[in-house]
């Protein structure tokens, strides 16, 4: 359909399909801001990554094995997570 002086006239041959849906904006608007997010979550993230590290360090300076074990699969972990936020991140 064509807007012709306020009159719509039927446009011949125009048979392909349009998708009008009234969320098409708020979902394209949602992406965005998922990778926004994501992209916050990884800086977030790396930044514990740095302060786990130094209390690591610490741990095993004083003699606290058990802890820097624990801290440090904690960091395997969120080293994992971080990798994963990055590839959903790329995928978008």
């Amino acid at each position: 359909m064509k807007h012709e002086k306020n009159h719509y006239k039927k446009i011949e041959n125009h048979n392909h399909q349009h998708e009008h849906e009234p969320n098409n904006h708020n979902n394209l608007h949602e992406i965005q801001r998922l990778k926004a997010l994501i992209s916050h979550w990884i800086e977030h993230n790396t930044g514990h990554l740095e302060k786990i590290r130094e209390y690591v360090e610490l741990a095993e300076k004083e003699g606290a094995s058990e802890v820097a074990k624990y801290l440090n699969e904690a960091l395997n972990y969120m080293r994992k997570a971080i990798d994963s936020l990055a590839l959903a991140l790329k995928h978008l």
